[in-house]
């Protein structure tokens, strides 16, 4: 017979007990990460949509000035016929104009295209006379808050109003300084603005000027007919229609006629062109209390605005010489650029400036790219449909799949299932708990066999603490250095425009260029500072990483097997004899044969021998639960105190049987 010693374990009771615990505490575990993990999920789509959303939104402001300047090229390209050289410096004109003035480059090109449109487009084949041109447009706009358009068609409605000769462009625009200067001034006495006096040249201009009346005296009776309650295109269609009746002269009906006769009035001095307008309606003051006589010469319609202008003759006289040879439209201007809104707007122009070199740095390629961040943010606002359209797809496509695994395992299974039958029903009747259990055991066991058979351990240990805290501080000094990069990169920016703006006063001769180049010398060391500040935080972030490394390396190389000491088969016997087998060497060795055949012998003559197997029973597993839902610890600490208990119980069997 054996004498091999078998210890069977059963585990017979509160097993259901046990099992519910371990089911809940793994459903509750399992439930808990779901609901983490769904909840970064929907973290990182936000975080990603909202990352590409301001991509988008950086790249359209990056390219919009430059843009927009292009569009309005192109078109003024269209209109005028001007390529290459001529257009590029009419581009420059514009930028310049810009950040001269505040406001955008395109605006600029916007007036120039008003200008040529509705002056002449020869203009623009005189870039300079062009430029001269948009300067008294953002003058005007200046005086108008800022809207260049309605600037620039009130100056080329005059223009046009008095024919002025478009043959010298320069000249021309000249004229168009005059003229602008005259307006403010008028508007600046008077009481209508621009804009009304805008209007009213559009109906007066023309007979204004083909009545030999200068720009100054016709402004100087808007003023005064607005003053009456002839405000904008109805003024100016009075003062047409007075203007119209005295240049009928000998054709006056005869009774009209005679009647002006006998009042002294000198009807060719109405007629005569070589005087001014006051000097032609001066003779009519002598009519101004004869109201019929008055309605008979201009009409019911115009007989109130002739009556004003008679009665305001010496205000008009006034108001030609006040608008006279001024300067009031840069006067204006200059004052209200001195504003901070203005300003501002001349620091956005000079960033527009930047991005607009930017843009014409790529060749136009840069507009693709805010094309591409549009689109992307399009595709990431559906990316929680498209999301939750492949959960539904991974789903259909996980249970065909489940379907067709467990068919295929079913079909090869049934081929060799009733040899398998019993150990099967054995598996299966096993609860999951044993194999944490044994699971748990095995891994000790292993853990210490490494342990027993190495040195170094606490050397090794003390390596990758330090190490780890190194490559944490790695990532903070990274983290710092990419946040320094950012914000020392938007003050460079902001730097580097403040370097172009002095740089521009030195070229245009603004304030002291020594206090200037000083600046710009403070400006350059500042930049450079904020370069190696920059360097600086990557390369501490480095040098921390490589020291982090160093000290894992270090603590691999700490752990050592250890070197056994060799011994010969006289040595002492082997400690870990398992209980019930035969040893080898020592007093347990001596007579093994002969005490073998005595226990034979002793069993025939009882006709038996002893039970060989020793049966150990568990019958309290409640305790377990607490253990495995203690801590980061319980699993270790089940394992370890269950085997702890099982050696316990087989050494005291092995005692028990000798």
């Amino acid at each position: 017979m054996s004498n091999t010693l078998s210890y069977i374990i059963q585990i017979n009771e509160n097993f259901d007990k046990v099992n519910s615990s371990f089911n809940k505490f793994q459903t509750n575990v399992h439930t808990g990460i779901d609901k983490v993990q769904k909840q970064l999920n929907g973290l990182r789509l936000n975080n990603l949509i909202q990352n590409i959303s301001s991509a988008a939104d950086g790249l359209t402001a990056m390219n919009d000035p430059g843009i927009k300047l292009s569009t309005s090229l192109y078109d003024l390209s269209a209109i005028t016929g001007v390529t290459g050289s001529k257009l590029k410096e009419i581009e420059g004109y514009a930028r310049e104009n810009a950040k001269t003035f505040g406001g955008a480059a395109a605006d600029s090109a916007e007036s120039y295209k008003l200008i040529l449109s509705q002056l002449s487009p020869e203009i623009g084949k005189v870039p300079i006379a062009l430029k001269a041109m948009g300067k008294e447009a953002s003058i005007t706009s200046k005086l108008m808050g800022g809207d260049t358009v309605a600037a620039t068609n009130v100056l080329t409605t005059a223009m046009n109003q008095y024919q002025v000769s478009l043959a010298d462009p320069i000249k021309a625009s000249k004229e168009m300084a005059k003229m602008n200067n005259v307006m403010a001034a008028s508007a600046k006495e008077g009481s209508a603005e621009l804009p009304q006096i805008a209007q009213a040249l559009e109906q007066s201009g023309l007979a204004a000027k083909t009545a030999n009346v200068s720009f100054e005296e016709t402004n100087a009776f808007i003023q005064v007919l607005d003053k009456n309650g002839k405000k904008g295109a109805e003024g100016g269609v009075a003062l047409r229609n007075v203007m119209a009746t005295l240049a009928q002269g000998r054709f006056l009906p005869k009774d009209v006629k005679a009647e002006l006769t006998s009042a002294g009035v000198n009807i060719n001095k109405l007629t005569d062109n070589s005087i001014s307008l006051s000097e032609r309606l001066k003779p009519l003051k002598s009519i101004m209390t004869d109201q019929a006589l008055v309605t008979k010469l201009f009409g019911k319609e115009n007989s109130n605005a002739a009556i004003a202008m008679i009665a305001g003759i010496n205000e008009a006289e006034r108001l030609t010489t006040a608008v006279s040879g001024t300067n009031t439209a840069y006067e204006q201007a200059a004052i209200i650029m001195e504003a901070p809104a203005e300003k501002n707007k001349q620091l956005q122009a000079q960033i527009d400036d930047f991005k607009i070199s930017l843009f014409n740095g790529s060749n136009g390629l840069l507009a693709y790219t805010n094309i591409l961040g549009n689109t992307a943010r399009d595709f990431s606002n559906l990316m929680p449909i498209f999301q939750g359209a492949g959960t539904i797809i991974s789903t259909v496509t996980s249970a065909t799949k489940l379907q067709a695994l467990w068919t295929g395992t079913v079909s090869g299974a049934t081929a060799v299932w009733t040899g398998i039958q019993t150990a099967f029903n054995t598996v299966m009747a096993m609860n999951p708990i044993i194999w944490v259990v044994i699971g748990i055991m095995a891994l000790a066991a292993a853990i210490v066999w490494v342990v027993s058979k190495t040195e170094g351990w606490g050397n090794a240990w003390k390596h990758t603490v330090t190490g780890a805290k190194l490559l944490f501080t790695a990532y903070v000094e990274t983290v710092k250095a990419q946040f320094n990069t950012m914000v020392n990169g938007i003050m460079i920016g902001i730097d580097k425009i403040q370097i172009a703006w002095y740089k521009f006063k030195n070229m245009a001769g603004l304030g002291d260029s020594k206090a200037n180049s000083a600046e710009i010398s403070k400006l350059n060391s500042d930049v450079e500072a904020r370069k190696e500040s920059i360097k600086a935080g990557y390369k501490k972030a480095a040098s921390t990483a490589v020291a982090a490394g160093m000290e894992f390396k270090a603590a691999y190389d700490s752990v050592k097997w250890k070197k056994e000491s060799k011994t010969d088969d006289a040595g002492i016997a082997d400690a870990g004899t398992i209980p019930g087998t035969a040893g080898k060497g020592g007093a347990g060795s001596s007579g093994g044969g002969s005490a073998s055949a005595k226990k034979s012998n002793e069993a025939i003559a009882t006709g038996g021998t002893k039970h060989n197997y020793i049966t150990i029973t568990i019958k309290e597993l409640n305790g377990l639960k607490d253990v495995v839902i203690s801590g980061k610890d319980a699993a270790n600490k089940a394992g370890s105190e269950v085997a702890d208990e099982l050696l316990r119980i087989l050494a005291m069997a092995t005692t028990a049987t000798g």
